[in-house]
Parts: C-alpha cells; structure tokens; sequence
C-alpha cells in the first residue's frame, strides 16, 4: 500500500518534471503557455532559465527538507534550495520588463 509520503514525493516530481518541461520549452523554443499572464513576458528564454532555476531550487528544497524526513541536519542546505527559489523568481520577474 501506498503511504501519505509516497504520494508527495510523486506528486512533487510530476509538478518538477512540469516545470522543467515548460522551462526548456521555452529557453529552446521561447514557447510560453497561453493565458492571460503570457503578454507579460517580454522575454520568454529568460523567463525559462528563471523557470529552470527555480525548480532547481524548490526541488532542493524539498528533498532535502520536508520530504527528507524530521531531522534538522539539512536545514541550511534546504534553506538554500529556497534562496535559489527566490532567485529563480527574480529571474521571471526581469523577464517581464521591457528590454532596455
């Protein structure tokens, strides 16, 4: 039988093969999903390396955090993966100014 922890695991990696899938369609391509938030980005490549870098980031994060078990060791590492979420959001954020 499956347990609470097994299904988070999958369900993260489904939601970080999502991302991936979508930050290397649009660094290779430039291709963005449509919707309402796709006229905002300026730079599509941009916003798919910031893409990139944030599911690196949260990935780390989470494998090493929260779904690594209660111990405190890897606190910093996890902590880090989440200043390389923040970065990568950065990063997405820069792609939607105009560019100069």
């Amino acid at each position: 039988m499956i347990d609470v922890h097994e299904m988070l695991v999958i369900a993260a990696v489904v939601v970080l093969t999502a991302g991936l899938v979508i930050g290397l369609a649009a660094v290779i391509t430039g291709w963005l999903l449509p919707g309402s938030g796709r006229a905002k980005v300026t730079r599509p490549r941009m916003w798919g390396y910031g893409t990139l870098i944030g599911q690196a980031g949260i990935g780390t994060f989470l494998f090493v955090g929260p779904l690594h078990g209660p111990s405190m060791e890897h606190v910093p590492y996890a902590m880090a993966g989440m200043a390389v979420f923040a970065f990568g959001l950065h990063v997405q954020r820069l792609a939607m100014r105009a560019s100069s």
